[in-house]
């Protein structure tokens, strides 16, 4: 599918897929999206239009609640000794994921290579915690 257009046509399932924001423009009236879907629906009447599902990996581990500040929390509580020489290298992570495309994502995946398992452990024990309340 390209990125720009919104939709891809399908002639092998007989379908024009298209984007949830492509079907969101193509929603009001006179907007580029509906008239580009008006004109689609002409050429190709016996196609059906699809919303494009995404697919998501089964078993992916996300990490809901892990903000910056939670990261250095855990930092503080983890390394005692060391806080001070870890919380400098956590800042300047953070200064340096300014300049890639997905800061928050550099930052995560400094902070899980370093602390996954003792992270991992700390949420369960806080889940159960919560549950026994």
């Amino acid at each position: 599918m390209k990125k720009n257009s919104g939709y891809e046509i399908n002639y092998i399932e007989n379908t024009i897929d298209v984007t949830k924001s492509f079907l969101k423009e193509a929603g009001t009236i006179g907007s580029a999206a509906y008239t580009q879907l008006a004109q689609l629906h002409k050429d190709l009447p016996d196609f059906q239009i699809i919303p494009r599902e995404i697919s998501k990996k089964q078993g992916k581990q996300t990490y809901g609640n892990l903000t910056y500040k939670v990261m250095e929390e855990f930092i503080t509580a983890k390394e005692e000794d060391n806080a001070t020489v870890v919380l400098a290298e956590f800042k300047r992570v953070q200064t340096l994921s300014k300049i890639q495309s997905g800061s928050y994502a550099f930052v995560k995946t400094w902070f899980l290579k370093r602390y996954k398992e003792e992270f991992e452990h700390a949420e369960t024990e806080e889940q159960i915690e919560e549950a026994e309340a």
